[in-house]
Protein backbone atom coordinates (compact mmCIF):
# COMPACT_ATOMS: atom_id res chain seq x y z
CA UNK A 1 0.00 0.00 0.00
CA UNK A 2 2.66 2.33 0.90
CA UNK A 3 4.06 2.11 -2.61
CA UNK A 4 0.79 2.81 -4.39
CA UNK A 5 0.53 5.88 -2.17
CA UNK A 6 3.49 7.41 -3.12
CA UNK A 7 2.85 6.63 -6.57
CA UNK A 8 -0.70 8.38 -6.09
CA UNK A 9 1.30 11.27 -4.21
CA UNK A 10 3.69 11.90 -7.01
CA UNK A 11 0.88 11.44 -10.03
CA UNK A 12 -1.17 14.42 -7.79
CA UNK A 13 2.29 16.53 -7.56
CA UNK A 14 2.97 15.92 -11.36
CA UNK A 15 -0.71 16.99 -12.23
CA UNK A 16 -0.73 19.74 -9.78
CA UNK A 17 2.76 20.69 -11.68
CA UNK A 18 1.00 21.01 -15.20
CA UNK A 19 -2.09 22.42 -14.34
CA UNK A 20 0.29 25.38 -13.14
CA UNK A 21 2.56 25.70 -16.28
CA UNK A 22 -1.10 25.82 -17.89
CA UNK A 23 -1.93 28.49 -16.05
CA UNK A 24 1.52 30.51 -16.01
CA UNK A 25 1.29 30.25 -19.96
CA UNK A 26 -2.38 31.52 -19.84
CA UNK A 27 -1.26 34.89 -17.84
CA UNK A 28 1.22 35.17 -20.45
CA UNK A 29 -0.97 35.25 -23.47
CA UNK A 30 -3.27 36.95 -21.56
CA UNK A 31 -0.82 40.26 -21.39
CA UNK A 32 -0.03 40.28 -25.07
CA UNK A 33 -1.80 43.08 -27.09
CA UNK A 34 -2.88 40.91 -29.86
CA UNK A 35 -5.15 38.47 -27.71
CA UNK A 36 -7.02 41.44 -26.19
CA UNK A 37 -10.02 40.60 -28.19
CA UNK A 38 -10.36 37.66 -27.23
CA UNK A 39 -12.30 36.85 -23.50
CA UNK A 40 -10.84 34.69 -21.36
CA UNK A 41 -12.72 31.14 -21.64
CA UNK A 42 -12.25 31.20 -24.98
CA UNK A 43 -8.46 32.35 -24.76
CA UNK A 44 -7.83 29.15 -22.11
CA UNK A 45 -9.41 27.07 -24.88
CA UNK A 46 -6.68 28.42 -27.82
CA UNK A 47 -3.73 29.00 -24.76
CA UNK A 48 -4.11 25.00 -24.52
CA UNK A 49 -3.36 25.22 -28.72
CA UNK A 50 -0.47 27.41 -28.00
CA UNK A 51 3.26 26.56 -26.96
CA UNK A 52 5.60 29.29 -25.77
CA UNK A 53 9.14 29.72 -27.55
CA UNK A 54 12.21 31.84 -26.55
CA UNK A 55 14.32 32.89 -29.53
CA UNK A 56 17.77 34.10 -28.49
CA UNK A 57 19.54 37.34 -29.71
CA UNK A 58 20.03 36.84 -33.49
CA UNK A 59 18.30 33.35 -33.67
CA UNK A 60 16.20 32.84 -36.56
CA UNK A 61 12.05 32.88 -35.94
CA UNK A 62 11.39 32.49 -39.41
CA UNK A 63 13.39 31.99 -42.90
CA UNK A 64 12.58 33.43 -45.88
CA UNK A 65 10.95 30.99 -48.32
CA UNK A 66 10.27 28.25 -46.03
CA UNK A 67 6.95 26.72 -45.84
CA UNK A 68 4.78 28.51 -43.33
CA UNK A 69 3.30 25.84 -40.48
CA UNK A 70 2.72 28.20 -37.79
CA UNK A 71 2.44 31.78 -36.36
CA UNK A 72 3.74 33.71 -33.83
CA UNK A 73 2.96 36.16 -31.90
CA UNK A 74 5.66 37.98 -29.68
CA UNK A 75 4.82 38.12 -26.00
CA UNK A 76 8.51 39.71 -24.96
CA UNK A 77 11.31 41.35 -27.13
CA UNK A 78 11.72 42.43 -30.56
CA UNK A 79 12.77 41.25 -34.07
CA UNK A 80 13.91 42.43 -37.25
CA UNK A 81 11.84 41.61 -40.73
CA UNK A 82 14.41 40.85 -43.32
CA UNK A 83 13.73 40.38 -47.08
CA UNK A 84 16.54 39.68 -48.99
CA UNK A 85 19.06 40.09 -46.47
CA UNK A 86 17.88 43.81 -45.97
CA UNK A 87 15.76 45.30 -42.90
CA UNK A 88 12.04 46.13 -43.99
CA UNK A 89 10.33 46.34 -40.69
CA UNK A 90 10.84 45.77 -36.95
CA UNK A 91 7.97 43.71 -34.83
CA UNK A 92 7.78 44.41 -31.24
CA UNK A 93 5.28 42.58 -28.25
CA UNK A 94 1.75 41.83 -29.34
CA UNK A 95 2.91 41.85 -33.20
CA UNK A 96 2.22 38.29 -34.98
CA UNK A 97 4.19 36.96 -37.44
CA UNK A 98 3.52 34.49 -40.34
CA UNK A 99 -0.48 34.75 -40.29
CA UNK A 100 -0.87 33.96 -43.68
CA UNK A 101 -0.98 30.32 -41.99
CA UNK A 102 -4.32 30.81 -40.52
CA UNK A 103 -5.76 32.34 -43.91
CA UNK A 104 -3.68 30.11 -46.02
CA UNK A 105 -5.80 26.79 -47.71
CA UNK A 106 -2.57 25.66 -49.30
CA UNK A 107 1.31 25.39 -48.67
CA UNK A 108 2.41 28.75 -48.91
CA UNK A 109 6.27 29.86 -47.66
CA UNK A 110 7.61 32.80 -45.44
CA UNK A 111 8.23 36.39 -47.27
CA UNK A 112 10.92 37.43 -45.02
CA UNK A 113 13.74 36.05 -42.35
CA UNK A 114 12.82 37.16 -38.96
CA UNK A 115 15.41 37.21 -36.66
CA UNK A 116 15.13 38.06 -32.56
CA UNK A 117 17.31 41.17 -30.93
CA UNK A 118 17.72 40.46 -28.26
CA UNK A 119 15.62 37.61 -26.18
CA UNK A 120 12.13 37.05 -27.65
CA UNK A 121 9.82 35.09 -26.54
CA UNK A 122 6.66 34.08 -28.54
CA UNK A 123 3.11 32.26 -28.39
CA UNK A 124 3.58 29.44 -31.38
CA UNK A 125 0.53 28.42 -32.89
CA UNK A 126 0.60 25.66 -35.30
CA UNK A 127 -1.60 25.32 -38.47
CA UNK A 128 -2.92 21.83 -37.77
CA UNK A 129 -4.14 23.50 -34.51
CA UNK A 130 -5.47 26.57 -36.09
CA UNK A 131 -7.93 23.85 -37.88
CA UNK A 132 -9.46 22.54 -34.21
CA UNK A 133 -10.19 25.43 -32.57
CA UNK A 134 -13.37 25.73 -34.10
CA UNK A 135 -16.50 27.72 -33.34
CA UNK A 136 -16.36 30.83 -30.76
CA UNK A 137 -12.90 30.37 -30.72
CA UNK A 138 -12.02 30.56 -34.47
CA UNK A 139 -14.69 33.40 -34.90
CA UNK A 140 -12.59 35.24 -31.70
CA UNK A 141 -8.89 34.38 -33.84
CA UNK A 142 -9.92 35.83 -36.71
CA UNK A 143 -10.82 39.12 -34.66
CA UNK A 144 -7.33 39.46 -33.15
CA UNK A 145 -5.65 38.69 -36.52
CA UNK A 146 -7.97 40.88 -38.71
CA UNK A 147 -6.94 43.48 -35.50
CA UNK A 148 -2.96 42.75 -35.80
CA UNK A 149 -3.61 43.24 -40.22
CA UNK A 150 -5.31 46.08 -39.48
CA UNK A 151 -2.30 47.82 -37.60
CA UNK A 152 0.44 46.39 -40.54
CA UNK A 153 -1.95 48.05 -43.31
CA UNK A 154 -1.73 50.92 -41.06
CA UNK A 155 2.23 51.00 -40.51
CA UNK A 156 2.48 49.97 -44.65
CA UNK A 157 0.29 53.31 -44.89
CA UNK A 158 2.58 55.19 -42.65
CA UNK A 159 5.67 54.13 -44.27
CA UNK A 160 4.37 54.49 -47.85
CA UNK A 161 3.71 58.60 -47.01
CA UNK A 162 6.97 59.06 -45.61
CA UNK A 163 8.39 57.60 -49.22
CA UNK A 164 6.03 59.88 -50.65
CA UNK A 165 7.36 63.26 -48.68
Amino acid sequence: MDELDAIQTSLASFTQRLDEVAQNQFDEIRKCSFFDPIPSAALQSIARSTSIKTFKHAEKITTEGDEINAFYVILFGKASVQVRNQEVAVLHSGECIGEAAFFAAEATSRSATVIAEGEVIAAVIRKTDIKSLGGENMTYMDKALMNALFRKLQQANRKIEELLR
